[in-house]
């Protein structure tokens, strides 16, 4: 399963790069999640900008991992939240509420089944 992880209005792109630091120390994405920097700039455009993190799951399970890590690196003071992207659906994680993270996980699925613990 490929996943693109955005942020809005990070200009300077650090929250997304914090993110993506992160989501490799992550023990429960490591071996499950290939992360890698996408920076398609505009045509003319200088230097190498990052505005996705592109995520590649090994399985299904993966995915309720990633957004629990996502929603644990947005506790702290400041985060932003994060559009994930998967098959034609976008979900925002703007939250750690338990709830709440299972149905973004079934969103991203898009299949109505409950993540697997």
């Amino acid at each position: 399963m490929q996943l693109a992880l955005r942020i809005e209005e990070d200009r300077d792109h650090r929250e997304l790069l914090a993110l993506r630091t992160w989501l490799n120390r992550s023990d429960d994405l490591r071996g499950r999640a290939g992360l890698a920097p996408q920076g398609p700039l505009s045509p003319g455009d200088m230097g190498a900008g990052l505005d996705l993190i592109n995520v590649v799951l090994s399985n299904g399970i993966a995915l309720g991992s990633l957004v629990t890590a996502v929603a644990t690196w947005r506790t702290r003071p400041g985060r932003p939240a994060v559009r994930v992207e998967v098959n034609g659906v976008t979900v925002t994680v703007d939250t750690d509420d338990p709830e709440t993270l299972t149905r973004v996980t079934e969103a991203l699925r898009g299949d109505g089944s409950t993540a697997d613990s």
